[in-house]
C-alpha cells in the first residue's frame, strides 16, 4: 500500500468512526399505549397542541387514497378521550403544516391525496386557515403567494416552525423542482414575507423542530436522501450546518421536542431496488450542546414514515404513519 492510499484509508476510518450513532447517556424510553380507535388509521396527517389538548386532522386513511381526509379530532389526555370537532373547511389533503401562535392554530398547504399526484403541480394547495378552539371555527387567511420558481406555490411536503408571531415554512416541492426559499407568515398582519434562502441543498419532506430557543431543520429528499442537520438563527436570518445524522438519509420522518430534548423518529429510505425499501423504527436524540446524535429507543410497533408526533404535558406522543403496505392505527406516549 503506497502512502497516498494509506492516508486516504486512515481518513476514511476517522470519518466513519466520528459519524456513528452513540449510545444514549439517558435511560431508555418506556412507552404507554394510547387508545385511538375512534380516530382510525391514517398517514401523512397533521397535529398541533393548544390549550392543553392535542388535535389530529387531515391525512389519508388508505394507501394511495384518492381523497384526503377533512376530519379533526381533539384529544384530552387526562381522560384519554377523543372528540370529533368541526371538519377542516378546505379541501381534504395530506402533508399540510399545522402550527400554533398565541391561542390559535394555523393549518394549510399540502396536496390532494391519490396515487401519482405527489409529482403533479396541479394538486398542490396554497390555502391557509386559522382555527379558533373556543368557537370550534375556521377562518380563511392569506394564501401563500406565488413563488418565483413556479406558477403554483411550492408547498408540497414542506416543513414549518414558529418564532414569536411568525410561522416559517421551508423545504418545498412544486411538482417539478425544489425551491430553496424560506417564507414567514405574520399572524398579526396576515402577510407573507420571503426570508433569506436556506443555505443547504434544496429538498422537501424534511423535518423542522424548535424548543423556542434553538431551531433545527434537516433530512428530506432531492435526488438524494439527505442526513444533514442545520441550525437556524431567526434574529439574524442565518444558518449553520451541524452534525449530520449518522448512517443513511431519510424522508418523511417526524421531529419533536420534549423539555428541551430534540427527537427524530422513523422515516423512509429507498436504495432503488425492490429489496431496498427501509422504514426506520428508530428514535434518535440530538444533543445540541455537544453536537452529537444518540440512539435512544425504537417505535414499539415497527418502522414507518409519515407518522404523527406532538408534545403534551411534558410527554412525547408518537404514532400513526405507514409502511409500504400498511397504515398504522397506534399511538405511544413516553416521558423522557
Amino acid at each position: 500500500m503506497n502512502n497516498r492510499v494509506l492516508v486516504l484509508t486512515i481518513i476514511a476510518i476517522i470519518l466513519t468512526s466520528c459519524n456513528k450513532l452513540l449510545d444514549s447517556p439517558y435511560p431508555p424510553l418506556s412507552f404507554t399505549k394510547i387508545d385511538i380507535e375512534a380516530v382510525g388509521a391514517r398517514a401523512n396527517a397533521s397535529s398541533f397542541v393548544l390549550n392543553g389538548k392535542a388535535y389530529i386532522l387531515l391525512g389519508r386513511s388508505e394507501v394511495f387514497e384518492t381523497v384526503g381526509l377533512k376530519d379533526v379530532w381533539e384529544f384530552t389526555p387526562e381522560i384519554n378521550q377523543w372528540i370529533r370537532k368541526n371538519d377542516f373547511p378546505g379541501a381534504g389533503r395530506v402533508g399540510a403544516i399545522a402550527e400554533v401562535v398565541g391561542n390559535k392554530a394555523y393549518v394549510g398547504f399540502g396536496y390532494r391525496s391519490g396515487s401519482g399526484v405527489y409529482s403533479s403541480d396541479s394538486t398542490i394547495l396554497s390555502d391557509f386557515w386559522m382555527y379558533n378552539p373556543g368557537s370550534d371555527s375556521w377562518d380563511r387567511k392569506a394564501d401563500f403567494p406565488k413563488s418565483a420558481y413556479s406558477t403554483k406555490p411550492p408547498l408540497n411536503s414542506c416543513s414549518s416552525f414558529t418564532y414569536k408571531k411568525w410561522i416559517y415554512i421551508l423545504g418545498m416541492y412544486n411538482g417539478k423542482s425544489y425551491p430553496n426559499e424560506v417564507w414567514r407568515y405574520d399572524t398579526d398582519d396576515d402577510k407573507w414575507e420571503r426570508m433569506n434562502d436556506f443555505k443547504g441543498s434544496p429538498r422537501s419532506a424534511a423535518v423542522a423542530c424548535t424548543d423556542g430557543i434553538f431551531y433545527y431543520f434537516g433530512l428530506g429528499y432531492n435526488r438524494y436522501y439527505w442526513s444533514d442537520w442545520w441550525q437556524y438563527f431567526p434574529e439574524t436570518d442565518t444558518w449553520k450546518e451541524m452534525k449530520s445524522i449518522p448512517g443513511k438519509g431519510r424522508v418523511n420522518a417526524t421531529a419533536f421536542v420534549v423539555d428541551n430534548r430534540f427527537f427524530v423518529a422513523g422515516g423512509h429510505y429507498i436504495s432503488g431496488t425492490l429489496t431496498g425499501n427501509e422504514y426506520f423504527d428508530d428514535i434518535l436524540e440530538y444533543d445540541g450542546a455537544a453536537n452529537k446524535w444518540y440512539r435512544i429507543g425504537k417505535i414499539p410497533k415497527g418502522g414507518r414514515e409519515n407518522a404523527i408526533s406532538f408534545v403534551l404535558n411534558h410527554k412525547g406522543y408518537l404514532g400513526f404513519g405507514e409502511s409500504q403496505k400498511e397504515l398504522f392505527n397506534d399511538m405511544w406516549c413516553f416521558t423522557p
